[in-house]
């Protein structure tokens, strides 16, 4: 029986054709992986088209940006008319189960999850045993992350670590949270041991790396709050134990994002996108163009801080006005950008690391790791790094971790979730300095979209997430 929908293993396979430091994704005609799947050659294109879900509209260059950014403090949308008003109305808390941007969301995770399963089905056709161990690797980590996506989004949900049938799919039931994360860290594990600290080929750069597995692993734990595994997780990438992945902070913070400085050292997995090639733009700066920043946010910046001209506005004209951070000219031929959308990089991970240090024994030896990478990732901004009389316990030290992951990566994804791991949101959202919000608990999570519980038509063993 054909798949179909989520249960649909590759729904449209895009075909590998590189260029120089780039992985070209270029769309293919709609197959089934029964027709598909014949030789070694049709698992390197499938390999790639697990990667191009991550490009959608409906992830990383339109709805996350909405539920996973706009939803905390950082900015808020203020257009609550036509068809964006469902933006509008997740960044109020107004969203519902009837919510098409959701949905969308929903629907576009659970088709990269098939698509990485049909894969790992069918790598025995991989003849050289080096690259099916990569392939693999490289789809458990994608998976694990679409996984984590999903379960911080809505909760329990159908685990499915295999293609099923569409009478199959109708059974699923929801998958407690644990057993979630219990998967998702047995990729990551799996995907460290498979994958390469680095490649050789330019036209390999983006693919996801053992590094890129140590540091989603370590996100996970830390959103567990399994704060030694983070530490152990993490130490192999932080100094002294970084040479074979060649991470590190770059001297200056707007290089981190230049659209000509891609991929750097800093960089550890990203969102790939070039605006030459067709198909392969955004126009992620139409999400940041004049946004409504929090005042709060840009009065924390020191006033030695360069972060925080990252967050002011380029003119291109009246209606164009894209934060620094984002900015890059547009291709007149089809009216994108090119920057890349990045999920990981080396400030992140040292400021997990202090983090989760600071958890498992606060120390005020400022000569200790988590002071000093705390303290790494402040001075390379110009900001005044902190000492013991700053910070003389571990409540003030994780506070100002908190803080920092604000200053450093505010329109990065990952405000909302620091906020909802660490409990802070609801205090956070009626402290903002843009309209202040009162929320409950259980609009941590979103609603179940309503057409999925149509499907299933299983209150028992589908519900919908309490509050909706």
């Amino acid at each position: 029986m054909k798949k179909i929908f989520f249960t649909l293993s590759i729904s449209s396979i895009l075909l590998l054709s590189c260029t120089k430091e780039f992985i070209n994704l270029t769309p293919q005609s709609q197959v089934t992986d029964a027709s598909f799947f014949k030789t070694s050659q049709d698992v390197t294109n499938a390999v790639t088209s697990c990667y191009a879900t991550l490009q959608s509209s409906n992830m990383y260059q339109d709805r996350f940006i909405t539920m996973m950014e706009t939803r905390g403090d950082n900015v808020e949308d203020q257009n609550p008319g036509g068809n964006v008003g469902r933006e509008f109305n997740i960044d109020r808390f107004l969203a519902k189960a009837d919510n098409t941007a959701i949905n969308d969301a929903y629907l576009a995770l659970y088709n990269a999850v098939a698509r990485c399963n049909n894969v790992l089905e069918h790598t025995g056709l991989v003849t050289d045993a080096g690259l099916k161990n990569q392939y693999e690797g490289e789809v458990r980590f994608l998976r694990a992350l679409h996984y984590f996506n999903i379960v911080r989004l809505w909760g329990a949900a159908p685990l499915v670590l295999k293609t099923i049938t569409a009478d199959e799919a109708k059974k699923l039931s929801r998958t407690p949270v644990q057993e979630i994360y219990t998967a998702i860290e047995a990729d990551l594990n799996q995907a460290i041991a498979q994958l390469p600290a680095g490649y050789t080929a330019k036209t390999d750069i983006g693919r996801a790396t053992a590094g890129a597995a140590k540091a989603l692993l370590g996100k996970v734990y830390l959103t567990e709050k399994k704060y030694p595994q983070v530490v152990s997780t993490l130490a192999s990438l932080v100094p002294p134990a970084t040479n074979i992945y060649k991470y590190s902070l770059l001297p200056n913070v707007a290089d981190v994002f230049s659209v000509t400085n891609k991929m750097n050292a800093e960089i550890i997995f990203a969102v790939r996108y070039d605006k030459t090639l067709v198909g392969q733009g955004h126009a992620l700066a139409g999400y940041f163009n004049q946004p409504a920043i929090d005042p709060l946010l840009l009065g924390a910046y020191g006033s030695t801080d360069a972060r925080r001209d990252l967050l002011n506005t380029v003119t291109l004209n009246a209606n164009s006005k894209p934060v620094k951070k984002y900015y890059d000219t547009f291709d007149p031929s089809n009216n994108t950008l090119g920057n890349d959308y990045i999920i990981l990089r080396y400030a992140d991970v040292l400021l997990m690391y202090a983090e989760a240090l600071n958890e498992v024994a606060y120390s005020s030896d400022i000569t200790k790791d988590a002071f000093i990478y705390l303290n790494a990732v402040r001075l390379r901004a110009g900001a005044i790094p902190y000492t013991a009389v700053s910070l003389p316990d571990q409540v003030s030290f994780r506070t100002a971790v908190l803080q920092e992951r604000r200053l450093e990566m505010p329109l990065e994804l990952q405000r909302w979730f620091d906020l909802v791991r660490t409990n802070t949101a609801i205090a956070a959202l009626q402290n903002s300095g843009l309209t202040k919000l009162t929320i409950q608990p259980y609009q941590y999570l979103y609603p179940i979209p309503q057409p999925e519980l149509n499907t299933m038509n299983n209150p028992a063993t589908f519900p919908q997430n309490p509050g909706y």
